[in-house]
């Protein structure tokens, strides 16, 4: 029996070394920041003891902690806080010329997970802002290529804009998750370009256009915005 209890405490030991050693060698778990080699700066500032498990091809990086959820949401607030806003949705982190797409902290039964994605440029730069010219752009210079919608149903779109005031201010509410996505490629001449449409609030409408890598927004102020896009896709 002796000889069992012993043979218990060395795996024991060896198992608390190994787990040791796994937290200890993780790229976050006993430091305060996440640091990606393309960051110009010391990184995005967490919290101690959380564990960095993987970072996306889309550049979200997740990490998992025993802390609890408002401990975990001190950290995200104070961090963006000191942060440019900009579409009512993202942050810009000027030190390490990186914008925060998201930063969400899930509670889940016996540990938090923590999701950031970022993306390697100033999203709340000029550059960025979609000029009203991509109506334009699509009814007079551009072809529609496919999309989750049919051709006629952009007719709606950009009457339901023609009608619409434009939201430069608009205000993030981080408990709000888009449910409606919808994409349409076009083409002007021969480059091509995507337009997507999201319910960015219950009566607020994003608009993204992707051209060559390049991402600009633009926000209107739709009235039950989740119903208009679902009608174009009851096609």
């Amino acid at each position: 029996m002796k000889t069992i209890i012993g043979l218990i405490k060395i795996v024991l030991v060896f198992a608390f070394m190994a787990l040791a050693f796994v937290l200890l060698v993780n790229k976050t778990f006993v430091y305060e920041k996440y640091q990606d080699e393309e960051m110009k700066s010391d990184g995005i500032p967490i919290s101690r003891f959380m564990y960095f498990t993987k970072l996306s091809n889309d550049l979200n990086a997740n990490f998992i902690s025993p802390l609890s959820a408002n401990y975990l949401k001190k950290y995200k607030n104070d961090y963006l806080d000191g942060l440019k806003q900009c579409y009512g949705k993202y942050y810009y982190d000027e030190a390490n010329d990186i914008t925060v797409l998201k930063y969400d902290v899930i509670d889940l039964d016996y540990y938090r997970s923590v999701n950031i994605q970022f993306a390697y440029d100033n999203y709340c730069s000029d550059e960025y802002i979609l000029s009203d010219m991509w109506v334009y752009e699509y009814n007079e210079l551009s072809e529609y290529v496919n999309g989750d919608i049919l051709e006629s149903k952009m007719v709606d779109i950009i009457k339901k804009i023609y009608e619409s005031t434009r939201n430069n201010d608009a205000i993030i509410n981080d408990e709000y998750k888009s449910e409606i996505e919808i994409k349409v490629n076009c083409r002007i001449e021969d480059e091509n370009y995507i337009l997507t449409f999201k319910d960015f609030s219950e009566n607020e409408l994003l608009i993204i256009k992707e051209e060559k890598g390049v991402k600009q927004f633009a926000i209107y102020n739709v009235e039950n915005v989740k119903d208009f896009l679902n009608s174009l896709l009851n096609q």
